[in-house]
C-alpha cells in the first residue's frame, strides 16, 4: 500500500518536473517542443511510478521501452537545436542542409532501437545488424558521392578556406565565390561565365585565395628587354611604367627584379600590387602597355627570338618631317615671329616620341629643356594650384608645349595628360640659343607673346577658383614681359 501511496506522488512530480525543464528550454532557449513533449512527461513519469506499482514482465518492458524511444527522440530534438542550428548556423553562420539533421536522427533512432531490442526485449541484435549489412552496403556505395561531397563541404564551412565574394585562383582560372552550398562551390570568371566545382574537387586541388586574409596582394609581369640596356635603368623605367596605371597600389610600392638571362634578352619582372582582382587582366595590359611606350621612349628594345630586320627612314622622309615640324611651328603664336631658316634651324636635331592614352606627357615642377610639339593625338592640359587641378586647354595636332620653359629656363608650369594615342616630337633647347644669340632681339618679341599667355592662363584659373578665396594676385602684362625678357636673358646669356 506504501508503494502505491509513493507512486502517486512521484508520477505527478515527475510529469511537473518535465514540464518544468521544457518550460525553461521554451523560455531561456526558445527550444519549442510542443505537444509530442507532453508525450515524453507522461512516459517519464510512468516510468518513474512503474518501480512502485505492480506490473508484469511484458507490460513493464513495454513502458521501458517506449520512454527510453521518446527520450531518444527529445535528446536529438535538443542535439540538432543546439549543435547544428546554434554551433554551425548561428555563431559560425552556416547554413546545415536537412541531410545532417536526418542522419543524425536516423542513426539516434536505430542506436536506440537495437540497444532496447538487445537490452530489454532479449532480441539477439547481431543477427539483426548481419542482415541488415548487405542493405547497408549497397546504400552505403549509392550515396557515396553525395555523402564525400556532403563531407568535403562540411570541411570548406568548419575550415573556411574561401567564402563567398573571395576571389580565387583554381583550374587555371581566376574566379570569384558567387555562392558556396553543402554540395558545390558556384563560380564566375572574369569573363562573366559560371562555373560549378563540387566541394569533393574543392577540397583536394591546390586553391590560391587573393582575398584572405586581405583583398591585397602581389601581381607579377615579366618584360623581355635588349642584354644592351643597363639593369639599373631599366629599373627606373619599369618603375614609371606602373605610375599612372589605375588599380596598382602606391603601397607596398611596386618593385622591378632581374629574373633571368634568357636566349633573346634579359627578363625583368615587375611585382605590383592591387586590391581588385577582377581588372587583373586590365592593370597587367595597362602596365605592358606603359612599359612598351617608356622603353621606345627611352630607345630600348623589346626583344623578340626572330630575325630583326630594320628599316631606316630614307633621308627623304626625315626632312618631309621636318618641313612638317617647321610648317606647324609657323603656325604658332609663339614661333611664328621666326621667318622660315630660323625654324628650320630650330627643328635641327628633334626627335619622335610616343605617348599612349592616358600617360603624362610630362609634369608639373618638372625640369623641362625641350619643346614639345603634338604631330598627332590630343591631350589636357592641367594646372595644379592649392591643390586643385584645373584643366586650362586641350591640345591638338599642331599645338606646342612647354614653350615658357623652353624660352626661361623654369620648371614646366602645368601637366599634360594624353586623352589619345600621341605622336610629339621634341625639340632641344640648344637650338633655340643659338637662334636667339643670332637674333637677340626676339627676346623682346618672345617675352611680351609669353606675357600674353601666361595672362590667358591666369583668367582660366580665376574663373576656376571663384568660389575660392585667392591669395595670389596676378601681374600686369607690362610687369609679366619685363619678368620673361630678364629671365630669357639670363638662361640664355643674350
Amino acid at each position: 500500500m506504501q508503494d502505491t501511496y509513493v507512486a502517486v506522488i512521484l508520477f505527478p512530480s515527475v510529469y511537473l518536473l518535465m514540464l518544468w525543464l521544457g518550460k525553461q528550454l521554451r523560455q531561456r532557449w526558445t527550444v519549442r517542443l510542443g505537444v509530442p513533449y507532453h508525450f515524453i512527461c507522461i512516459s517519464n513519469a510512468v516510468l518513474a511510478a512503474s518501480f512502485y506499482i505492480e506490473f508484469n514482465r511484458e507490460a513493464h518492458r513495454i513502458i521501458v521501452a517506449t520512454a527510453c524511444m521518446l527520450d531518444t527522440l527529445l535528446f536529438l530534438t535538443l542535439f540538432n537545436r543546439f549543435y547544428w542550428e546554434g554551433y554551425f548556423a548561428k555563431k559560425r553562420n552556416m547554413v546545415v542542409p536537412r541531410f545532417f539533421t536526418h542522419a543524425t536522427r536516423l542513426v539516434g533512432i536505430t542506436a536506440a532501437t537495437l540497444l532496447v531490442l538487445q537490452f530489454i526485449f532479449d532480441v539477439r541484435v547481431p543477427g539483426i545488424i548481419a542482415g541488415a549489412g548487405g542493405f547497408g552496403l549497397a546504400a552505403g556505395l549509392a550515396l557515396r558521392p553525395l555523402i564525400t561531397n556532403l563531407t568535403a563541404g562540411l570541411t570548406i564551412q568548419l575550415n573556411k578556406p574561401l567564402k563567398q565574394g573571395d576571389w580565387i585562383y583554381v583550374d587555371n582560372r581566376i574566379a570569384e565565390v558567387m555562392e558556396l552550398n553543402w554540395r558545390s562551390a558556384r563560380l564566375r570568371t572574369v569573363d562573366h561565365t559560371y562555373i560549378e566545382i563540387q566541394n569533393v574537387d574543392l577540397v583536394n586541388v591546390h586553391l590560391h585565395n587573393y582575398s584572405y586574409p586581405t583583398p591585397q596582394h602581389a601581381a607579377r609581369v615579366t618584360v623581355p628587354v635588349d642584354y644592351s640596356a643597363p639593369p639599373n635603368k631599366v629599373r627606373r623605367i619599369l618603375l614609371r611604367a606602373t605610375a599612372d596605371v589605375e588599380g596598382v597600389l602606391k603601397e607596398p610600392a611596386p618593385e622591378v627584379f632581374l629574373k633571368d638571362f634568357a636566349e633573346s634578352g634579359a627578363l625583368y619582372e615587375i611585382k605590383y600590387w592591387i586590391d581588385h582582382d577582377g581588372r587583373q587582366d586590365h592593370i597587367a595590359d595597362g602596365i605592358r602597355t606603359d612599359a612598351w611606350y617608356e622603353l621606345r621612349r627611352a630607345g630600348i628594345s623589346i626583344p623578340l627570338p626572330q630575325r630583326v630586320v630594320r628599316y631606316e627612314r630614307p633621308q627623304d622622309d626625315n626632312d618631309a618631317q621636318l618641313k612638317q615640324i617647321t610648317a606647324m611651328l609657323g603656325k604658332n603664336m609663339i614661333f611664328g615671329v621666326l621667318d622660315e631658316t630660323q625654324r628650320g634651324k630650330l627643328v635641327v636635331g628633334a626627335h619622335t616620341q610616343l605617348f599612349g592614352k592616358g600617360e603624362r606627357i610630362f609634369r608639373q615642377g618638372e625640369e623641362g629643356g625641350a619643346l614639345y610639339v603634338v604631330v598627332d593625338g590630343e591631350a589636357d592640359v592641367f594646372v595644379q594650384q592649392d591643390g586643385v587641378d584645373t584643366r586650362v586647354n586641350v591640345v591638338r595636332s599642331g599645338d606646342c608645349l612647354g614653350e615658357i620653359s623652353l624660352l626661361t629656363g623654369e620648371k614646366l608650369s602645368a601637366t599634360v595628360v594624353a586623352t589619345r594615342d600621341c605622336e610629339v616630337v621634341l625639340v632641344p633647347s640648344e637650338r633655340m640659343a643659338e637662334v636667339l644669340r643670332e637674333s637677340p632681339e626676339l627676346v623682346e618679341s618672345f617675352s611680351e607673346i609669353l606675357a600674353i599667355r601666361r595672362l590667358e592662363a591666369e583668367v582660366i584659373l580665376a574663373e576656376s577658383q571663384s568660389q575660392r578665396k585667392r591669395d595670389v594676385v596676378p601681374l600686369s602684362q607690362e610687369e609679366y614681359a619685363s619678368d620673361f625678357m630678364n629671365k630669357m636673358k639670363d638662361f640664355f646669356s643674350v
